[in-house]
């Protein structure tokens, strides 16, 4: 046996001189991989996605040998094993087309990315392109991380063959990080069969993907985490959190606490290993108490484990229970547990062989030779961008005599260019305010912004596949800070000074789709609501902002329809927006009548009902209503929105 050297940086490659492994070493962890998956799974099963955005703090449940069999009926164990028989029909040199077909006519149900890529090769959209966001709605969830131990388990020492395999099959139903999720897994795996240190397991799989995806800065920054205290799990969860758990692209996990990310769950996995420090019972504890999709998460975390233990050495309470099952069929598959591993080990050979290895000796005494290669990742990136959330662009307004206004925004990696717009009343389709490469993040102050009237900033990215993409715009002004308004019957909405904003600009819903409807005078027959089919935020709001600051203590708020699944609030108040921090503040001693129905139900409500909402008096550079949207869908709807300081 020998120990895999890897670089301290993840962006040298680790090189791994060919050694020898034999293949009852080899049959030894092969069972360790498979049993750790079956283990994981079921020790976490109870507790899948039950834990949301919360560590799981309550009693785990005491492992009993039984627990075992439900890891046969588990798709985080027999999808891989679909790949497996693939392998073994077509190959090692099998086609995009090959790998499809075979993924395509399994019967077993699916979900999220694996649903949507089997429909896709089943409609003849075949790999990559199966899994391309393009297609592919779930193309960064968590699917091909939880099936990629097998690119591993096949690729002891070779690196470079699993992440030839892991493109050829990670692509069938994911993309970008999605795929970097199933190539670190299976880079450990890889790693396993040769290194005891749970550490150096994990920068290996690191070292398998692009050091510039989204995917390997979360893992990198787990592993400062665990560099700089070694004890204190919870924190590197909570840094996880606050810093990476609302980057859900799944239609499913966008603004809501249930996140099927790739790289959060990969981040867990990464936790459970390191903090758990080769204890099988701690790894599966940690990698289960930190949530989410707590079944995958310890199956691959305890399989990497079982990996480099050894079957022999995964403590026996854990294993008592295999021989009961070990001569079933998992579900959907032709392997029992025994089969499994002769099966991997018939095509171990053929990779050998292929990749200018040399396999000696028969039975007993069979050994293999193998090839020299580095555990680095491919040149080319690849990320699934969502400009906005990306981008997460931010504009504090600018100040008369004081400062432009502030664009804060952090670049895309893949960007080859990014430049800022400001749209304005000579530049309504937007002039460049700043263009430049941009590698870090950004902080751009606008000096030539014209004040007086409404302003907005987008950032556009120029992206390697798609070109120039654009980011929403933010609203923004350079704001006069002296208020000269009176005390009127004026819709201070209606100013030319005066702006619309709201929470939602791009809503998919039966309103009008331009948010100026909310400002335009009419208060009937019209509406605009906050419905996009994933709006699932526990907050809504509509905004007036102003270019020259206003005094205002009411507003007059006329509600649009309502729907079977939304259009109304179950909360509401005023808040104004403070020219000093230029954050929303709660308005003081609000009144809101008629009195308003917060109950969650449509019945007995009325289209365009108008609602007066008084407060005291303040001086600010905008007035927005503000609170919880209503309804399954969770939206509001909206026919106008009027300002006044009376």
């Amino acid at each position: 046996m020998r120990a895999v050297m890897i670089a301290l940086s993840v962006l040298i490659g680790v090189s791994v001189s060919a050694s020898t492994l034999t293949l009852a070493e080899y049959e030894d962890k092969c069972r360790g991989a498979w049993a750790g998956q079956m283990i994981g799974v079921s020790y976490g099963s109870v507790y899948e996605f039950k834990y949301l955005g919360r560590i799981m703090e309550d009693d785990i449940r005491e492992w009993q040998p039984e627990f075992i069999h439900n890891a046969i009926y588990q798709d985080d164990v027999y999808v891989e094993m679909t790949f497996l028989q693939a392998l073994e029909d077509h190959g090692i040199d099998i086609t995009n087309e090959q790998a499809g077909k075979a993924f395509a006519d399994s019967e077993y149900p699916l979900w999220h990315a694996n649903r949507y890529g089997r429909e896709n090769c089943r409609n003849g959209i075949m790999p990559p392109l199966s899994g391309h966001p393009d297609h592919n709605q779930h193309a960064d969830d968590i699917d091909f991380q939880i099936e990629a131990d097998l690119f591993g388990i096949i690729t002891p020492g070779m690196p470079q063959a699993m992440l030839k395999l892991g493109d050829r099959f990670g692509h069938i139903m994911n993309y970008g990080d999605g795929v970097y999720g199933g190539m670190f897994v299976a880079g450990m795996y890889s790693a396993a069969f040769f290194e005891d240190d749970v550490r150096t397991v994990v920068a290996t799989g690191l070292a398998c993907i692009p050091p510039q995806s989204e995917y390997a800065q979360l893992i990198s920054d787990v592993v400062a985490s665990y560099d700089a205290d070694t004890s204190d799990w919870r924190a590197c969860w909570q840094l996880l959190e606050d810093k990476w758990a609302a980057d859900d692209l799944c239609p499913g996990g966008r603004g809501n606490l249930f996140n099927i990310d790739a790289k959060l769950n990969g981040g867990y996995i990464a936790i459970g290993l390191l903090y758990g420090e080769g204890d099988f019972d701690k790894t599966l504890e940690i990698s289960t108490r930190c949530g989410q999709d707590a079944d995958c998460n310890p199956s691959n975390a305890a399989g990497v484990l079982g990996c480099m233990m050894g079957y022999d050495g995964i403590p026996s309470q854990y294993t008592d229970g295999i021989p009961a099952v070990q001569d079933e069929e998992f579900s959907h598959t032709n392997y029992d547990f025994a089969s499994l591993v002769d099966a991997c080990s018939g095509v171990v050979r053929e990779i050998i062989e292929a990749n200018g290895g040399e396999i000696t000796g028969r039975a007993d005494a069979e050994s293999w030779e193998l090839p020299d290669q580095a555990f680095a990742p491919e040149k080319t990136l690849e990320q699934w961008v969502d400009v906005d959330m990306d981008l997460r662009v931010k504009v504090t307004p600018g100040v008369v005599g004081k400062r432009g206004p502030v664009i804060e925004f952090t670049p895309i990696p893949t960007g080859r260019q990014h430049r800022i717009m400001r749209i304005d009343e000579r530049h309504p389709n937007g002039v460049a305010a700043f263009t430049t490469g941009y590698h870090e993040s950004v902080t751009r102050e606008d000096r030539k912004a014209p004040s007086g009237q409404p302003l907005a900033y987008r950032v556009e990215v120029r992206l390697p596949e798609s070109g120039w993409q654009s980011s929403s715009p933010v609203a923004t002004s350079v704001i006069d800070p002296i208020a000269t308004n009176e005390r009127a019957d004026e819709n201070l909405a209606l100013l030319d000074s005066a702006s619309p904003d709201a929470a939602v600009l791009h809503p998919t819903g039966g309103g009008l789709k331009d948010i100026g409807v909310i400002r335009d005078g009419v208060v009937v027959d019209q509406n605009y609501d906050s419905f996009d089919g994933q709006n699932a935020a526990a907050e809504d709001w509509y905004a007036i902002r102003f270019a020259k600051a206003a005094r205002a203590n009411a507003i007059e708020y006329v509600e649009g329809q309502s729907f079977h699944n939304g259009g109304w609030w179950l909360s509401l108040t005023a808040q104004y927006l403070d020219l000093d921090s230029f954050e929303w503040r709660d308005c003081a001693n609000v009144s809101l009548s008629p009195e308003y129905d917060f109950a969650d139900h449509q019945d007995g409500r009325a289209d365009y009902t108008r609602w007066t909402l008084t407060f005291d008096e303040v001086t600010c550079g905008g007035i927005r209503i503000f609170g919880r949207p209503g309804g399954d869908a969770s939206f509001t709807s909206i026919g106008e929105l009027e300002i006044y300081y009376r």
